[in-house]
């Protein structure tokens, strides 16, 4: 009897500690969502603006921005400026 109330309150003790830590939601979820609505602005500016030029370039990334913006999101302040990607 002594060694059946000791194996059932260790079972107590253990569900009792494991318990809290099961209810909490995974903190990764809402992570992944952040990086999937940024990956789907990313996927949708490259969709409108495929050209690879400086002005494409421009175009695609304020456009980026501007839809992270929308869904509350950090983004980078201004706009993009139109560079040839040489610097002097």
């Amino acid at each position: 009897m002594n060694r059946l109330s000791i194996v059932f309150f260790a079972l107590i003790l253990v569900a009792s500690t494991v318990a809290p830590v099961c209810a909490q939601a995974p903190p990764y979820r809402e992570e992944q969502s952040i990086w999937s609505t940024a990956d789907r602005c990313a996927q949708a500016a490259a969709q409108l603006f495929p050209d690879y030029t400086p002005e494409g370039n421009a175009a695609r990334e304020n456009y980026r921005r501007a839809c992270l913006r929308a869904h509350n999101l950090p983004a980078p302040n201004g706009q993009a400026s139109v560079s040839n990607g040489f610097t002097k």
